[in-house]
């Protein structure tokens, strides 16, 4: 009679990620920091040990926990490892390199040149969106 809450835990894990993805990365308040996901890939976890606990088939139990910290590692690392590292900038150019004639977008989807903005000093900062 258990054995439906030995796969709560796993079915709520992937349901935490899932949902990251699928829902909470647009917003930057659960995206950055994904709270709502962690809380719950820890009641998932709470729901695995109970279900552990409980279980009179401890291997299958078992197998519902280890999916429940496979979901929960694969999360954490995607979000605190993988996300984290920014891409190499070996094709920068240089403090004081010439500007090339590139042309760009501006915030109202109109091309701007910027050769001729280079006459004097030009500073470009671009906003990678990598997060």
């Amino acid at each position: 009679m258990l054995a439906p809450m030995v796969w709560l835990g796993p079915i709520l894990a992937l349901i935490s990620v899932l949902s990251y993805f699928e829902i909470f990365a647009t917003w930057p308040v659960t995206r950055d920091v994904p709270w709502v996901n962690l809380t719950g890939l820890a009641i998932a976890l709470g729901l695995s040990i109970a279900g552990l606990a409980r279980s009179r088939r401890r291997a299958l139990a078992a197998i519902g926990l280890v999916l429940t910290l496979f979901f929960g590692w694969i999360f954490v690392w995607y979000c605190y490892v993988f996300s984290s590292r920014l891409p190499g900038a070996e094709l920068a150019l240089d403090v004081g390199a010439a500007v090339p004639a590139v042309s760009l977008l501006d915030e109202r989807g109109q091309a701007v040149d910027l050769e001729p903005l280079a006459r004097g000093k030009l500073v470009l900062v671009f906003f990678r969106g990598h997060w």
